[in-house]
């Protein structure tokens, strides 16, 4: 029996992308989806997604009751302009944003298509599986040290440091560094800085929008690297560790005053 390689899963998963109506502009777009979502979804005909969005954003602490209404408006409005696109196509929704330009999804090749086309899209990640709460964990253990030996035996992106750390104390305060292309803005054109940091906001957009539901609190949002300082519990920490869009995690330091 013939078994074919990844990388014939993934030329045949291009094949389907690119037979689809509009191949010109998906291949035009295709950085919008990366070749480990394309591969997964080759090996097990869906994926489930990270869908950024075409979205002004702010961070809503710092808008007006109605600000914070009219943004939230925006995404609900592109959210189901986009789920129109992808209409005849195979997909779920597995959850929408609020608070971020964002909408999680499981996607077939067909749907993967339409997001790599979509005006409305600007990145696809994959996502991960729901993790449980540092509360959950000590309940189930009834003891803080079970909480840390829940953690991977080897973590790549978060020091064991600091998992000891949030369960010793309750939370930490990280610098997380967020997986998208960077140079620094002195030997970059004026367009490509404006590119560079909607580029780090969509990979911050896209933390926040995994860290819902989890305990967090946003303490900075870089604009020139790609970053994001955060106060975490232990089950914000584990996605973190988890996510695609984290590249790694190190401890943050508490502001200090000027003299």
């Amino acid at each position: 029996m013939f078994f074919p390689t990844p990388a014939l899963l993934r030329t045949g998963c291009l094949a389907v992308l690119l037979s689809l109506p509009g191949a010109a502009a998906l291949a035009q777009t295709a950085g919008k989806v990366p070749y480990d979502v394309i591969d997964h979804t080759a090996a097990y005909g869906t994926a489930l997604v990270l869908v950024g969005l075409n979205v002004p954003w702010q961070m809503e602490s710092t808008l007006s009751e109605d600000g914070v209404r009219v943004q939230r408006e925006a995404i609900d409005s592109v959210q189901s302009n986009l789920l129109t696109e992808l209409v005849g196509t195979s997909y779920a929704i597995v959850r929408r944003y609020q608070e971020v330009p964002g909408i999680a999804l499981e996607v077939g090749a067909d749907a993967l298509a339409t997001l790599a086309r979509s005006e409305r899209v600007t990145n696809v990640l994959l996502d991960r599986p729901a993790v449980k709460s540092a509360k959950d964990e000590l309940r189930d253990s009834g003891q803080r040290e079970a909480v840390v030996e829940s953690v991977p035996n080897n973590p790549e992106k978060v020091p064991l440091q600091l998992f000891k750390r949030v369960a010793k104390n309750g939370t930490v305060l990280v610098l997380a560094g967020l997986r998208t292309p960077w140079q620094r803005e002195d030997t970059l054109s004026e367009e490509l800085v404006a590119v560079q940091r909607n580029a780090i906001l969509s990979a911050q957009s896209y933390v926040l929008a995994e860290l819902a539901g989890t305990q967090f609190n946003v303490m900075r949002l870089y604009r020139q690297i790609p970053g994001i300082a955060l106060r975490v519990g232990m089950d914000a920490l584990k996605v973190l560790e988890m996510s695609p869009a984290v590249t790694n995690v190190l401890p943050d330091r508490p502001a200090q005053a000027a003299q």
